[in-house]
C-alpha cells in the first residue's frame, strides 16, 4: 500500500514537471542592456529558453518598438519547438491582403542592429569546414534545434562597408548532433522598417549552411524550412515576408525547403523593387548575388505555388530585378548549386521581374534561373493536373527595359544567349504554362557552342530524349496552320523512355520578336521567341490526332480561344509517363519558330502583322478573304508595278521574304 501510494506522487510531480517545461515568456520592455524591476527583456526571454516555449510582447506606450540588439548580440536559440512571435505585441497585426496586392502588415517589433551588434555563428570555432566561421554573425541564430519558428519580426540590420565580416539576419546552423530542421520564418520583413520605405539591410537575409566535419566529409544539410507560407497554413497570407537590401535575401543548403509567398527584392508595396547593384551606398565586395540560392541537395525544393490545391493563390513569390556581374549584378536571379542530385525541384506561378500589378516590370537583365546538376529535374511552371495549373505558370520579364542592354551586347555574345544560365548536359526541365516575355531563348542559345562545336549544345542536351537529335531537337509549326488547325511536326522521342509527347500551344510574346530582331543575331532570325500566353495542351499521335506519322501532327483548333493571337509557337513535351500521369518527368524542347494565323478566319483581306527581321526579312500575316492568295511587292509606292512573291497560298499564313523590305500587298480572290 505504501509503495502504490508512493508511484502515485511521483507520477503526479513527473505530470506536473512536463506541463511547465512549456511555457510563454513576455518580453515587457526594449531595455536589453538594464531593464527594470520586474521587466523582462528579449535577451533574458531569449536565455531563459526551453523545449516548446513561446517568447510574446507586451510593451507599454505607442510602437514600433526598437530593441537594440546588445553589444555580444542575442544567445543561440537551441531549443526545439520555440516560437518567437511579434504579432503578439498589441497594435500589430499580419498581412492580409492577397499576394497580388500591397503587404499592408503592421509590424511592431523591431529587432535593430543597426550598431553593428549580432550573434557569433561561429559554433565549432576548431574546425574549418562547419558551417559558420568567426567572420559569420546573425541577428538571431538557431542552433541543433527543429521546428523554430520567427513571426511578425522586423528586422533591420547593418552592412559592414566590405562586407567583411557577414552580417545575417537570420541563419539556421547545425553540427552531425543536432538538426536545426523545420524552421519557419512567417510575417516578418528583413531590411525594411515597418514604414516601409526605410531600409537597413544585411549581407544575407536568411542562411542555413550545411556542417562537415574537421576533414571536410560527412556533410549534413539543413532540411525542410520554409520562408513564407507554410504548408496547409490556416493563415497563408499571414505568413507573406519581405526581404530587402541585401547581397542574397535567401541562402540555403539542404532539401524539402520551402519558399512561397514572399516579397524577395520587392518593398511592401509590392510595386518598388531594390537592386544592391544600384546602391552606390554597397560596393566593392557587397555585390548582389541573386534572390535565392539552393545549395548542396536541392531535392524536393518548391518556390512558388506547390499546386495542392489549397492557398495555391498566395504562395507566389514577387521577385525584383537582377543586372549582370558588370553592372555590380549577378548571372542569374534563382541559384541551384551543388546538388545531389537535386530531383523534384518546383518553380512555379513566381513574378519574376514585375510587380504585383503585372504592369510594373524591374530593370532586369539575366536568366531567371540556372539549371546546374547533371541529373537534376526541374519544373519550371505547371504540370498540368488539373489543379491550379493557371496559377503554377510563371510570369517573367527579362532585359527590361531594352535599352539598358544594348542589342549590340547581345550580338557580341550570340552564343550564351540563354533562357537558363549554366543548363548542365544530363539535367532534365519542364516548362510549361509560363507567361515569358522578352527573355532568351530556351532552353539555351541555338548557338551555344559543346566541345567546341558551334550550335551543338541542343544536339547533345536532348540525345537522351529524342531518338536521333541530329535531325533537329526544335518543333516546326507548318505554314497551313491556320485559326482553326494546327499543323506541324515534332522531333520523335525515344519512346524506350519518353512514352508520350504533349504539344503546348502558345500565342508569341511580340516583345521578344520585336527586340531580338533588332539585335540582328544570325542564330535568332526571329527574335526570341517564346510564349506569352498558354492556349491549348494536345497529345502527338491520340485520337486527336489526324495525322497518325511519328512527329507529324494535325489537330482541330475549332473549339480553342486563341484569346486573339495571330502568331502562334509550340513546344513539344516529352514525358516519361502516360497521358494521365501527370507527376510524370517532362523535358520540354525550345519554341518553335512561329507562325501567323487569325483568330479571326471569315471576313474582309486585311495584313494584321508585319515584322522586319534580320537581313531585311519580312513577315507577314493576314485574314479574311478567299483562297488562293498572292503576295505581291514593289520597292517603293511610286512604282507601278506589283512583283508576285508568292501564289497560290491557300490559308492565311506567315509569309517570308527575304531581303525584300518595301510595299507589299495580299491579293486574294
Amino acid at each position: 500500500m505504501k509503495t502504490r501510494n508512493s508511484l502515485i506522487a511521483i507520477c503526479s510531480v513527473l505530470g506536473l514537471l512536463g506541463t511547465a517545461q512549456a511555457k510563454t515568456i513576455v518580453v515587457t520592455t526594449t531595455n536589453n542592456v538594464s531593464p527594470g524591476v520586474g521587466q523582462t527583456s528579449l535577451l533574458q526571454a531569449l536565455g531563459q529558453l526551453q523545449d516548446g516555449d513561446q517568447v510574446q510582447f507586451n510593451l507599454s506606450g505607442t510602437g514600433p518598438f526598437y530593441i537594440a540588439t546588445p553589444s555580444n548580440g542575442y544567445p543561440l536559440i537551441t531549443n526545439n519547438n520555440v516560437t518567437i512571435d511579434g504579432y503578439t505585441q498589441p497594435g500589430a497585426s499580419p498581412n492580409t491582403n492577397p499576394i497580388l496586392a500591397a503587404n499592408n502588415a503592421k509590424l511592431q517589433i523591431v529587432l535593430d542592429s543597426r550598431n553593428g551588434n549580432f550573434t557569433s555563428m561561429n559554433y565549432d570555432p576548431l574546425n574549418a569546414y562547419a558551417g559558420y566561421s568567426d567572420t559569420d554573425f546573425a541577428m538571431l541564430g538557431v542552433f541543433q534545434a527543429t521546428n523554430v519558428t520567427l513571426r511578425g519580426l522586423c528586422l533591420l540590420g547593418k552592412v559592414p562597408a566590405n562586407g567583411d565580416p557577414a552580417n545575417y539576419g537570420i541563419a539556421f546552423a547545425r553540427d552531425a548532433a543536432g538538426t536545426a530542421a523545420g524552421g519557419h520564418v512567417a510575417g516578418c520583413w528583413i531590411g525594411v522598417a515597418p514604414d516601409g520605405k526605410t531600409l537597413s539591410g544585411t549581407c544575407y537575409a536568411i542562411t542555413a549552411f550545411r556542417h562537415r566535419d574537421s576533414a571536410g566529409q560527412n556533410p549534413v544539410p539543413i532540411d525542410d524550412l520554409t520562408i513564407g507560407v507554410a504548408k496547409d497554413a490556416a493563415n497563408p497570407r499571414a505568413e507573406f515576408n519581405v526581404i530587402v537590401q541585401t547581397a542574397i535575401p535567401i541562402v540555403l543548403e539542404g532539401q524539402n525547403e520551402r519558399i512561397c509567398g514572399n516579397f524577395i527584392g520587392v518593398l511592401p508595396d509590392g510595386v518598388t523593387d531594390y537592386d544592391v547593384a544600384f546602391d552606390p551606398a554597397y560596393t566593392g565586395n557587397f555585390q548582389f548575388q541573386g534572390a535565392i540560392e539552393i545549395g548542396r541537395s536541392g531535392n524536393n525544393t518548391v518556390i512558388g505555388v506547390d499546386g495542392d490545391g489549397v492557398n495555391d493563390a498566395d504562395e507566389r513569390n514577387v521577385i525584383g530585378g537582377t543586372v549582370p556581374s558588370w553592372m555590380n549584378g549577378y548571372d542569374h536571379t534563382i541559384e541551384f548549386y551543388g546538388n545531389d542530385p537535386g530531383t523534384n525541384i518546383v518553380i512555379a506561378g513566381n513574378y519574376i521581374g514585375v510587380g504585383v500589378d503585372g504592369q510594373t516590370w524591374f530593370t532586369n537583365g539575366v536568366p531567371a534561373i540556372n539549371a546546374a546538376g547533371d541529373q537534376s529535374q526541374y519544373r519550371v511552371g505547371s504540370n498540368f493536373d488539373g489543379v491550379s495549373d493557371a496559377l503554377e505558370g510563371n510570369f517573367i520579364i527579362n532585359n527590361w527595359p531594352f535599352s539598358v542592354f544594348p542589342a549590340t551586347d547581345f550580338a557580341a555574345n550570340a552564343d550564351y544567349l540563354d533562357f537558363f544560365d549554366q543548363f548542365s548536359i544530363g539535367s532534365v526541365v519542364s516548362l510549361r504554362g509560363n507567361s515569358l516575355v522578352n527573355n532568351f531563348p530556351f532552353p539555351v542559345s541555338p548557338s551555344k557552342p559543346y566541345g567546341g562545336v558551334a550550335g551543338a549544345y541542343l544536339t547533345n542536351l536532348y540525345a537522351a530524349a529524342l531518338l536521333d537529335s541530329t535531325q533537329g531537337v526544335v518543333p516546326v509549326l507548318a505554314t497551313n496552320t491556320t485559326a482553326t488547325r494546327l499543323v506541324g511536326h515534332v522531333p520523335v522521342a525515344d519512346t524506350n523512355m519518353w512514352s508520350t509527347t504533349f504539344i503546348d500551344l502558345y500565342a508569341v510574346d511580340s516583345i521578344g520578336m520585336t527586340n531580338g530582331a533588332a539585335a540582328q543575331i544570325p542564330a535568332l532570325p526571329d527574335g526570341f521567341i517564346q510564349g506569352r500566353t498558354w492556349l491549348a495542351t494536345f497529345v502527338e499521335n491520340s485520337a486527336q490526332d489526324r495525322n497518325s506519322n511519328p512527329g507529324d501532327f494535325d489537330f482541330d483548333l475549332t473549339g480553342v480561344d486563341l484569346k486573339g493571337a495571330t502568331m502562334l509557337t509550340i513546344t513539344a513535351n516529352y514525358s516519361q509517363g502516360q497521358p494521365a500521369d501527370t507527376n510524370a518527368v517532362v523535358f520540354t524542347s525550345p519554341f518553335a519558330a512561329p507562325v501567323a494565323v487569325s483568330s479571326q478566319p471569315t471576313g474582309d483581306l486585311r495584313i494584321t502583322s508585319i515584322v522586319v527581321g534580320t537581313g531585311g526579312n519580312v513577315f507577314l500575316s493576314w485574314t479574311g478573304g478567299n483562297s488562293p492568295f498572292v503576295v505581291q511587292n514593289k520597292a517603293n509606292l511610286n512604282d507601278t508595278q506589283w512583283l508576285n512573291m508568292s501564289t497560290n497560298l491557300t490559308s492565311p499564313a506567315i509569309f517570308r521574304g527575304s531581303g525584300a523590305v518595301g510595299v507589299y500587298r495580299i491579293v486574294g480572290n
